[in-house]
């Protein structure tokens, strides 16, 4: 039996000896999970680019709410209806980004988001928290105990 083991991966392939504790098939096992991995991985970031336009709508509906709230401050306390005024303009910004970017573009911009308005950006992640804990409950008082998934029943020993 021949001790070296070449990658057929690539036109320039490089026989390596395998190692004593390394099986035959390890690196084919290992391209078949980096190969699984990357499908879920497309799969994953698919579903949720199918989600940005809901959660535009979200964050363009919460920067109205704050609009609205600044605008019981003006003229009794114009720099807090200043203040809150730009944060709903940054979150209109940010649905206008949620809409147009992909998903690695959208983790920095949240980033750049938090660092420049801190506290609504807190403000905002709650107001998300609970808007998908309010949908979480709906979803599930819909759904009756025939509908959750079942795990099978595992053989034991001697039964």
């Amino acid at each position: 039996m021949d001790d070296t083991m070449t990658s057929g991966a690539s036109a320039g392939a490089v026989s390596r000896p395998l190692s004593p504790e390394e099986p035959a098939g390890a690196p084919a096992a290992a391209e078949a999970t980096r190969s699984l991995a990357g499908q879920a991985r497309q799969a994953l970031t698919g579903a949720l680019d199918g989600q940005k336009g809901a959660a535009a709508d979200m964050v363009e509906q919460l920067a109205q709410t704050v609009k609205r709230s600044g605008e019981q401050f003006e003229g009794q306390q114009d720099w807090i209806a200043s203040a809150i005024g730009r944060g709903a303009q940054e979150l209109n910004a940010l649905a206008g980004t949620l809409r147009d970017k992909d998903l690695g573009d959208l983790s920095a911009e949240m980033g750049s988001f938090a660092r420049r308005q801190p506290a609504l950006f807190v403000a905002a992640s709650a107001a998300a928290g609970f808007a998908l804990a309010r949908i979480g409950k709906i979803a599930a008082a819909d759904l009756s105990r025939a509908d959750l998934p079942t795990l099978p029943e595992a053989a034991h020993d001697g039964q």
